[in-house]
């Protein structure tokens, strides 16, 4: 039995699509950031979200983001470097309270790999919980093998803001979402809001799968998380943002929708999340006549 090709080119445009997740800060992209944006809006991408990992990354994110409007930025300190909290804190206080960031992450628990201990995650989570509760800003979650301390920390911190962001919008999102369907009507039941990556795509994840297919459609995200976990049919190539298309495009036949129907929904639901005008207000994206709540 042969193996199918990759394809040469980048995925058939889906105009409208946002990457809700994205590192191309980093080294695996940055040799030709230019040409990999270029591809992306050339699919018809409206926007991304760059993710910082620390201080020094979240100000390569601030710096994308003033170079492009299409591009928004996040910032915070990844659970692998937990440890490195007392380091990085001034920085990233400064950071944010210098205005420009539209979330507070990624942040969250990662029990699989613990390169830092379990309690200095769990310290660096809650300390970014309460800087984006500060200053008014959704939170951007890794969960890894640690769903239920993860769930008991963000559902303590949604009854304590309440929902300072304004009546319906979100609190956050679920980066990269692992988990069941029943964890994922929990987290939306708390406000966060859940970001299938391209791992959806890979026939052995039946679980991720059934969560993009049965979840409201409201609470669905896509993203790539490039440089890693590459969709099929471009799989053990470099992630970037253009290949979110072919994420959208099953996600949409796992629900048996047109890709227009995921692609406005999902662009309309991260850009309500991070607070800025979706394609359908800036006209990227005309209306087909359906709602994206169902």
């Amino acid at each position: 039995m042969s193996r199918k090709r990759r394809p040469d080119g980048p995925p058939a445009p889906l105009p409208g699509v946002i990457d809700a997740h994205a590192h191309t800060w980093s080294r695996e992209l940055q040799p030709d950031h230019d040409e990999v944006m270029q591809r992306a809006w050339a699919t018809g991408l409206a926007g991304v979200i760059e993710v910082g990992v620390d201080t020094d990354t979240s100000m390569q994110c601030l710096d994308l983001a003033r170079r492009d409007p299409r591009v928004h930025a996040v910032a915070g300190l990844h659970p692998h470097d937990a440890q490195h909290l007392e380091h990085e804190r001034a920085g990233l206080e400064a950071l944010v309270a210098g205005g420009g960031f539209v979330g507070i992450g990624e942040t969250g628990l990662d029990f699989h790999y613990n390169h830092s201990p379990p309690e200095a995650q769990i310290q660096a989570f809650r300390w970014q919980l309460d800087l984006a509760r500060e200053h008014e800003l959704p939170v951007v979650i890794h969960a890894r093998e640690a769903d239920e301390a993860c769930f008991e920390l963000l559902e303590a911190w949604s009854r304590r803001v309440g929902r300072y962001l304004g009546a319906g919008r979100a609190i956050g999102m679920m980066h990269c979402y692992a988990g069941d369907v029943a964890l994922a009507e929990r987290y939306l039941e708390i406000g966060l809001l859940i970001s299938v990556p391209g791992v959806v795509t890979y026939p052995s994840n039946a679980r991720g799968q059934q969560v993009a297919a049965k979840i409201r459609l409201a609470g669905l995200l896509v993203e790539t998380d490039c440089p890693y976990l590459t969709p099929v049919p471009y799989r053990r190539a470099r992630n970037e943002p253009a290949y979110v298309a072919e994420t959208a495009r099953f996600v949409a036949a796992l629900r048996g929708v047109d890709p227009e129907v995921v692609v406005r929904a999902t662009a309309e639901n991260t850009a309500r999340l991070f607070d800025f005008p979706g394609p359908t207000e800036t006209g990227a994206q005309h209306d087909d006549g359906h709602d994206p709540r169902r």
